[in-house]
């Protein structure tokens, strides 16, 4: 039984996400012109500065304390009855003990929808004595070994930056239930209670785990600001689905980043939380979906350290999938136009980027990006698309509100070559298409309104003399020029 509950425990470490995470927010914006721009604002979630205390091989149990750049590790009863002295300051706190704490393990058998289970519960509390060390940066952490068929290592703890309140008392609680007698998937509940003095301040929490056969796991959750919340998670591991719902007890706006090292890298952001939501994640080579009871005008930031790419879905819809191959295949299913759905390969200024949103339904983009290639777009009226791409010397950029099902451009940036655009002539908004090889070749189209029925532009020599096929109408300003040879040829300007 307890070696089964140890592996439903580092189940449950490894789905959690580490690493730095920002904000990702990407918005359009008309200009003077009526052209479309695109607007990149970001800001950067503070990153808990953890101390590199070799818990692992402590013997018996320890509270270890970090407080402006002063460490020491206290035993435990000592910790409980007298306190800590984290300033090696006898004038502050109170008789010169600056923070106490107090420690419960409880497993219990309990009565639920299911019938009797087993729980176990890990409650760490942590009580500020005086204001000398209010706003210094501080750490505390409660870390030990239990030996049962190898050595366990394990610590708990949470950590308040430089400048921020440390809170004048928070508890943190991990509770297990693994549903050993049940063909039910284990869940798990994470619970913080933080008071302050002034307000809400950040806090992150940490739980770490280490086992020869197991392998190191480090889960932190930074909260922004830090609330009386609760986390849920219910992993399937079998199947790579997760599922978490959130609690908070207050509606003070708040972000939650859940992080996680170990076999993997993870990072998992969410950005304007409601008071309770729940949703699952699945998770498979080139495949992801996410589905929840309801919608929720809240964003989340997927990081997938490994894969070096990053995806961000804006206003949380009930169900999301994508199917994906870089080489030149999407496909994406949303049921909620407000979505905005990002996958790009950075944070900041990414050299990648990719999104798409007004979709209900499915689409499917294809594309070959070269000095011959293409690219079709098929999907409900109304989908907004940007795609850009930068490597090496080659350029390509499109932005486009699609009034059409089905969209396509295709090219053969050579001399003879030709452009083909097809929109079954139907209209396309605020068009926008950049595409160059080596400053020698290339694509430009610029229009407010553009729509074609297989129109197609060939050249044969240097000097082109261009041909034209099909039709092609415009409504405002457009550029359409073609470069050949490092020179701009402008068909409409």
């Amino acid at each position: 039984m307890i070696r089964k509950l140890a592996v439903v425990f580092i189940a449950f470490l490894v789905i959690l996400p580490v690493g730095n995470v920002l904000n990702l927010s990407i918005k359009n914006h008309e200009n003077e012109d009526g052209n479309m721009e695109k607007e990149n604002t970001h800001f950067q979630l503070r990153i808990s500065k953890w101390s590199d205390w070799n818990w692992k091989n402590q013997m018996g149990f320890y509270i270890h304390t970090k407080y402006d750049g002063i460490e020491k590790d206290t035993p435990v009863l000592q910790s409980i009855f007298s306190g800590i002295d984290v300033d090696n300051d006898p004038s502050t706190g109170v008789n010169g003990k600056d923070v106490k704490v107090s420690i419960i393990a409880l497993p219990l058998i309990q009565q639920t929808d299911v019938g009797f289970v087993f729980t176990l519960s890990l409650a760490l509390k942590v009580i500020r004595l005086g204001d000398e060390i209010k706003n210094g940066e501080f750490e505390i952490t409660f870390g030990g070994s239990v030996t049962f068929n190898g050595v366990h290592h394990f610590k708990i703890g949470y950590y308040s930056a430089e400048g921020e309140e440390i809170p004048r008392e928070l508890r943190e609680v991990v509770t297990i239930v693994p549903y050993i007698f049940y063909d039910r998937d284990p869940e798990f509940y994470i619970n913080i209670e933080p008071v302050f003095d002034n307000g809400n301040e950040n806090v992150s929490a940490i739980l770490a785990y280490s086992n020869a056969n197991f392998g190191e796991h480090t889960i932190i959750i930074d909260y922004f600001p830090a609330l009386d919340t609760m986390i849920k998670v219910t992993p399937s591991i079998g199947i790579n689905k997760f599922g978490f719902s959130i609690e908070r007890y207050t509606d003070i706006e708040q972000t939650i980043r859940m992080r996680y090292i170990g076999e993997m890298a993870i990072n998992l952001t969410i950005e304007d939380i409601p008071q309770e939501m729940a949703f699952s994640l699945s998770f498979a080579e080139n495949y992801f979906e996410y589905e929840a009871s309801d919608e929720f005008n809240a964003s989340l930031i997927i990081e997938y350290r490994e894969m070096e790419f990053v995806m961000k879905i804006e206003y949380l819809p009930r169900h999301l999938m994508a199917q994906f191959d870089p080489e030149g295949y999407f496909y994406i299913n949303v049921d909620e136009r407000k979505t905005k759905f990002i996958v790009a390969n950075a944070l900041e200024n990414p050299t990648m980027y990719f999104s798409v949103t007004n979709l209900t339904g499915e689409s499917i983009i294809r594309w070959n990006i070269g000095g011959e290639g293409y690219l079709t777009i098929d999907g409900f009226t109304g989908l907004q698309i940007e795609i850009k791409f930068e490597m090496g010397e080659v350029y390509f950029k499109i932005y486009s509100i699609l009034q059409t099902e089905h969209f396509e451009i295709s090219w053969n940036l050579s001399i003879p070559g030709y452009v083909f655009i097809d929109s079954n002539n139907e209209w396309l908004s605020f068009y926008s298409f950049n595409f160059t090889i080596d400053d020698v070749f290339g694509i430009l189209i610029e229009a407010n309104f553009i729509r074609a029925n297989n129109y197609r532009v060939e050249w044969q020599t240097s000097v082109p003399f261009f041909t034209t096929d099909g039709e092609f109408d415009f409504v405002g300003n457009i550029t359409f020029a073609i470069m050949l040879n490092g020179t701009w040829y402008y068909l409409f300007s």
